[in-house]
Order: structure tokens, then C-alpha cells, then sequence
């Protein structure tokens, strides 16, 4: 793919082969560049990015969906401890707003749905205020078991109901975007899955109304990993502690397509959260891998290969592990490629 870039003149695209793909404006002309931040390397590769263009930082926004809910509604169950700090720490180092949004006790409450509607919906704002968007509509349901693991997310729940659609649900009903031009970054990229190889870069957001228009973009999609690794190397930013100890991905600590390794090295790590899972499978009569193999059966299969030997991997681990990253933790001293670099893409979302 060729991108030509101008902020007077903006995109111009051609993708053999892809779907169709629309012309992003100039940058300059949108009012708020929004990146859907979790923390993870191909995010940060997008904010990189759009500093590198020169984007104005007052008009980049770090938003970040809680998986597991935030504040009293916060019942720690799949994410990394240490993410939602990470992201604050990012947004300190480069002087940029950090917002975070979340469905009422998290992924947790959903799973858990018996007769009932889903979770209210809650967003922070400038002035650290904390909106509540409260579920009225739709249907009751009763849901008490794991998402599936499939690309589709009618049956893969956990993207949709606690990440894409409080994502959409907060900028419909946020005044502040109301008549603006607003451009959302996600990282995306088409060498992770066949599926995401039939992205398009740029398109209309599900979000863009009579009210405002929103575009999606998705910059680093035709990136290959190495120049993903690389944008960390040129401003030896530290990643986010998991790819330290050897994860590939920062999707959900206990993601559901964590491969046997994984949960291994999580067991070994983490072993009361390894063990509320257990728990809850047993609790739910269902089990996260569609094998049908329980969490100690699959962790079994797996291998501590993956995670380093260094002797500082347990300041690697209390890291992970904490919700107190530093600020001046994130630029390193000298790079070093992660534990967690180049180990394929298998263990996250197709």
C-alpha cells in the first residue's frame, strides 16, 4: 500500500485487493484525534505516529475501556493490574488528556447476567468528573458463560460489550464531541489475522452522525512488527510490563484465547487470579477454551520457557502486577527488545 501524507491536502490511498477505504481530511481540519489506547504495543505505535506527524498533543486523547470496571465498580478479574496506570503514566510523559470509560462492574457483572439488562455505562471527563449513562433499554438476558473464541463478535461478547460498544455509547452521548470533526485511531494490523488483513485503513465511523463526523483510521495497519518494535527503540520507551515477561500480546491478562503457555506462565505468576478463573469455570459449568479442557488441564500443556530469567523479572512481575507505574519507568536507559517480541500472533483476537 502507498499513503501520501500533507496536512494541507490530506490522504490520498491505493489498496489492491482491500476494502474500500475513504479519504481522511487533513489533519489539521478534525477537532479531537482520539486513540483507543489499552496500553499495548500497536496502540502506542499509533500515538508515536501521530507525534511524529506532528499532530498537536492538545488534540490528541488517550481513551481506555476498563474491562473490569473502574472505582467501586471495579471487580479485578482479566485485565493486566498495572494497565490503567501505564496509560496515565504515557499521558503524563507527553502531556496529553487521559480519559477511561466502563460498564458497571466490568466484564464480571456481564458474565455473570442472569435476567437481567447489561451493565450502566460510566466515562471520566476533563474536570475529573464521573458520568453515569444508565441502561434503560434493550433486552433481559442471562448470559453466565465465557465469551466465545471466535472473530465473531456476536458470540465473542467481551470486545463488544466492555470495550467497543461503551466505546461508541460514550462519544454518542459526551456533548463535549457534539459538532465537531473527529478522527478515532485504533491499531489494527492486517499481519496479526486473515481477518484483519481485509480491513480498510480509513473508513466512516459507526459513531459519525448529523451531529458530527467521525472517521476511523487505522495508521499502522500495513506495519510489520519490527517497525513496531522499532518506533520503541527510536525513544526507548519501555512497553507495557507484559511483554517483558514474555506475553506477545496486552489484550486481557486471562484472555480467552490465551494459548497453553500462556496460562502456564500466568499460573506461575499470578496464581490466586489463575485460581479465581479455575474457580469461576467450575462455578459456571463452562470452560474458557472451547476444547473443553479446563484452565489446570490447558496450563499443563504449557511451557515457562517464555518467561526471563533475568534477574530482574521479579521487579518485572511486582510491575505487572501493581496499579502504581512511574512515570519515569517508561524511557529506558538503553533498548532492549522484550521477552514477549516476535512470538507470533496466536493468543489474541483474530
Amino acid at each position: 500500500m502507498q499513503l501520501t501524507f500533507n496536512c494541507e491536502v490530506g490522504f490520498e490511498k491505493t489498496t489492491p485487493n482491500q476494502k474500500p477505504s475513504i479519504n481522511l481530511l487533513p489533519l489539521s481540519e478534525y477537532d479531537h484525534v482520539i486513540i483507543s489506547e489499552s496500553g499495548g504495543k500497536d496502540s502506542m505505535a499509533c500515538l508515536f505516529y501521530l507525534l511524529d506527524l506532528g499532530v498537536p498533543k492538545e488534540k490528541i486523547e488517550l481513551w481506555h475501556q476498563c474491562v473490569d470496571g473502574k472505582g467501586i465498580d471495579h471487580v479485578e478479574l482479566m485485565d493486566w493490574p498495572v494497565t490503567e496506570s501505564y496509560i496515565e503514566s504515557v499521558g503524563k510523559l507527553f502531556g496529553i488528556k487521559t480519559f477511561y470509560q466502563w460498564r458497571s462492574g466490568g466484564i464480571y457483572n456481564e458474565l455473570m447476567r442472569k435476567d437481567s439488562l447489561t451493565g450502566d455505562v460510566y466515562y471520566t471527563t476533563e474536570a475529573g468528573e464521573v458520568i453515569h449513562l444508565p441502561t434503560r433499554n434493550g433486552k433481559k438476558n442471562t448470559r453466565m458463560k465465557w465469551p466465545a473464541m471466535s472473530p465473531d463478535l456476536r458470540i465473542r461478547w467481551c470486545s463488544p460489550y466492555v470495550k467497543i460498544d461503551v466505546f461508541r455509547r460514550v462519544l454518542n452521548n459526551h456533548p463535549t464531541y457534539k459538532n465537531k470533526k473527529i478522527l478515532v485511531v485504533t491499531g489494527e494490523r492486517r499481519e496479526e489475522s486473515s481477518n484483519r488483513a481485509k480491513y480498510a485503513e480509513a473508513e466512516i465511523h459507526t459513531c459519525s452522525n448529523k451531529s458530527r463526523l467521525v472517521h476511523a483510521w487505522r495508521p499502522v495497519i500495513d506495519w510489520t512488527e519490527q517497525q513496531i518494535w522499532d518506533s520503541y527503540e527510536k525513544r526507548l520507551f519501555l512497553p507495557h510490563p507484559a511483554y517483558l515477561l514474555g506475553w506477545n500480546r496486552t489484550s486481557c491478562f486471562g484472555c480467552i484465547f490465551s494459548t497453553a503457555d500462556l496460562w502456564a506462565m500466568m499460573r506461575e505468576i499470578a496464581p490466586e487470579r489463575f485460581n479465581q478463573l479455575v474457580r469461576l469455570e467450575q462455578e459456571l459449568n463452562h470452560t474458557i477454551d472451547t476444547s473443553r479442557l479446563n484452565l489446570n488441564d490447558k496450563a499443563n500443556l504449557g511451557s515457562l520457557d517464555r518467561l526471563p530469567k533475568d534477574f530482574r523479572v521479579s521487579k518485572w512481575v511486582q510491575m505487572a502486577l501493581t496499579k502504581n507505574f512511574s512515570v519515569t519507568d517508561l524511557v529506558m536507559d538503553k533498548w532492549e527488545v522484550p521477552a514477549g517480541a516476535f512470538r507470533g500472533n496466536v493468543g489474541g483476537p483474530v
